[in-house]
């Protein structure tokens, strides 16, 4: 079972390190996207595993928008063009650290072949807040990193969106393809990432849709995979998180890691379905406290 690790990564390079060590293993690579508005040798200098990579076509992400995505498909190409072949490639942040130890992780997927961890819903759906106001609202992309620039973008898609108002036609772009939605991180199999960029590839004005969509990493693999032959094997993916906000995830704790610990496997039930979490986010970038806590859990179990 070979498996590649995709990480978006801006903002912790210490902590990138410890996750690095704690799921390398002989089966294993790294893939990683240092944000371009980064220092990326703040990482480099940091990271000098033989079976890690840094791509080099990296893009500026900004929370919420398209470039996301483009690191994303970035990072797939990457590890499906190198010489080694992979079973999963596994899309995780920086931020992130696993739950259990890179043996288990290992066996857990070798356990479950064929099984594409990536949670999706139909859109609308009200309970997980997945509206068709993503889709038919206009959202600019930043293609200048300047406060002023953005506030008059801000005001621009205001504009548009509330007081014209004036709804994309989603229906019309998408055809036959019914719209899906759900969490950014996921695990999928060699197979549908090479379906993601062939689909890419052959459905310019689709991607092109989804560059002025709210929060598209929420729903452009989503609405790909969903519409598949892959969707019959979907379950939901592997990453716990608690949200303070619709938007952001709370800091990984102590008092939060001490109350997973008390279950013999993570399973969370939500309307994604049911699953073990094998991964949780988001840590800060001096976060050894937690990390020493949950390597010693892992090795006492």
């Amino acid at each position: 079972m070979n498996l590649a690790y995709l990480v978006l990564a801006h903002n912790t390079p210490n902590h990138l390190c410890k996750l690095i060590d704690a799921l390398n293993s002989p089966n294993v690579e790294f893939f990683i996207h240092i944000d371009r508005k980064s220092d990326e040798s703040l990482f480099q200098e940091k990271i000098h595993h033989q079976n890690v990579t840094f791509i080099r076509d990296r893009v500026s992400v900004y929370w919420g928008e398209f470039s996301t995505i483009e690191a994303t498909i970035n990072l797939i190409r990457e590890a499906l063009n190198s010489q080694q072949r992979f079973d999963y490639l596994i899309l995780i942040s920086g931020s992130d650290y696993p739950l259990k130890s890179a043996t288990y992780i290992n066996d857990y997927f070798s356990q479950r072949v064929g099984t594409e961890f990536i949670n999706l819903v139909e859109m609308p759906n009200q309970e997980v807040s997945k509206l068709l106001d993503r889709l038919y609202k206009y959202q600019p992309q930043t293609l200048y990193n300047h406060s002023f620039y953005r506030i008059i973008m801000r005001i621009f898609a205001a504009v548009i969106n509330n007081i014209i108002p004036w709804r994309r036609d989603y229906k019309k772009v998408l055809g036959n393809l019914k719209p899906y939605a759900g969490s950014q991180w996921w695990a999928l199999s060699a197979d549908a990432c090479h379906y993601i960029l062939s689909f890419v590839e052959t459905n310019p004005k689709i991607v092109k849709f989804f560059q002025n969509t709210l929060t598209p990493d929420e729903m452009f693999f989503q609405t790909i995979i969903g519409n598949s032959q892959f969707r019959t094997k979907v379950a939901m993916n592997l990453t716990f998180t608690e949200w303070e906000s619709v938007e952001h995830p709370e800091l990984i704790n102590i008092e939060q890691l001490q109350r997973l610990k008390k279950r013999d496997k993570i399973i969370e039930n939500n309307v994604y379905g049911s699953g073990e979490m094998l991964f949780a986010r988001k840590f800060k970038d001096e976060s050894s406290e937690l990390t020493d806590f949950i390597d010693n859990w892992i090795q006492e179990s």
